[in-house]
């Protein structure tokens, strides 16, 4: 194309451009091959150095980064390693269970009360004639409304042995009733650092205050409960979770903000009911599992839990209980194993650490957790 382009540029030329002296003119037409005639050796011309050039991956070679909490996700999440275990005795997993998967898991805590926090933190004995000893057993039932949606219901009996000023408190009954919804905002990539990730809101239904069981009035249940909640105190608790797995370990995060609502609770049965504004609680968590053994769910747990009650209430009401606050640090070590491929059970013991203007307390525990196997073709955990 560009040779016929010249070439008629040249016709066109005027003559007196034509005429005048210039180079040879070049023949557009091969040299001919005649024998012993050889045409000179033409100069090779100079290679042209080739640049680098840093191209992308084709988009089909390069894996699309998965969603949130697709099905994408979910199925990635589902085929990494993750076996079954009991897992943590003092704090729920943000992981949710499959869709029309049932599973109830039962604790039994109880809580030897030895001694109290001062407030700077030291340790004092307890006040002449004071004892408390509580058992609490808690049936922790969850439900997979769809794949990243659980139902919590958390129904309980409460036991007490306590005496204080000559006047004993014993007895049983229900404690009270914690339901709620959470649900999974994020699932944990296999392939990069992402965690799990959800929230949930509980609902504290006071049956202690409405059914009269014996309890200290506005005391609280062992730390290792969740949600944590003053006795007969109507209460909302907002929760976000943290977990993921990074063979052969679990990481677990979680925390807890809880507002109690106001009203009027008596210090002893029979006593005059008094109006009652508790400063909110907070709760954290933090946790590690290390499995040992996948099939038989053998594995080790230190768990840290803390309590605090705060100065303050989200409803701007001042604060009217005595201490208006307090902290309690408990370190846990808890060992696993599973009975049965369906019952994992996990036995732990909570130990004080730290703590202020609150009782010391030392709280064994263990809980068994059984899987009811859902609409899917084999048991998966959460």
């Amino acid at each position: 194309m560009l040779v016929a382009v010249s070439v008629l540029c040249v016709g066109r030329l005027p003559p007196s451009v034509l005429a005048t002296s210039g180079p040879p003119p070049v023949s557009l037409q091969p040299p001919s091959s005649t024998a012993g005639t050889q045409a000179p050796a033409s100069s090779p011309a100079s290679p042209v150095p080739s640049v680098p050039v840093s191209s992308p991956l084709p988009t089909s070679s390069r894996p699309a980064p998965l969603s949130l909490n697709g099905p994408d996700a979910l199925a990635a999440y589902r085929s990494s390693w993750n076996p079954l275990t009991s897992g943590p005795d003092l704090m729920p997993q943000a992981d949710t269970l499959p869709e029309g998967e049932f599973n109830v898991r039962f604790f039994m805590y109880g809580r030897f009360t030895q001694a109290q926090y001062s407030d700077s933190g030291g340790i004092t004995g307890l006040p002449p004639g004071f004892s408390q000893t509580q058992l609490l057993d808690l049936f922790a039932m969850f439900y997979g409304l769809e794949q990243n949606t659980e139902l919590v219901f958390l129904p309980s009996v409460v036991t007490t042995f306590s005496t204080e000023d000559g006047t004993s408190l014993n007895g049983a009954g229900l404690n009270d009733l914690t339901l709620g919804i959470k649900h999974r905002w994020i699932i944990q990539d296999p392939n990069t650092l992402r965690p799990s990730f959800a929230t949930a809101l509980l609902v504290t239904l006071p049956l202690t205050s409405w059914l009269g069981t014996p309890v200290p009035a506005g005391g609280l249940p062992p730390i290792n409960v969740v949600p944590s909640t003053h006795f007969g105190t109507p209460s909302l608790t907002l929760v976000s979770m943290l977990r993921k797995n990074v063979r052969p370990l679990r990481l677990i995060g979680d925390l807890y903000y809880t507002f109690g609502f106001p009203g009027s609770l008596s210090a002893t049965p029979g006593a005059t009911p008094a109006y009652s504004q508790f400063g909110d609680l907070a709760q954290y968590r933090l946790g590690i599992e290390d499995v040992v053994d996948d099939k038989s769910g053998l594995g080790f747990i230190l768990e840290i839990a803390g309590l605090s009650g705060l100065p303050f209430s989200v409803d701007g009401l001042a604060v009217n209980t005595h201490p208006t606050s307090f902290n309690l640090v408990g370190v846990q070590p808890t060992i696993e194993y599973n009975i049965t491929p369906r019952l994992a059970a996990s036995f732990g013991v909570l130990l004080p650490a730290f703590g202020n203007n609150e009782y010391l307390a030392t709280t064994p525990n263990f809980s068994l957790w059984y899987y009811f196997q859902g609409g899917q073709k084999s048991l998966l955990p959460r």
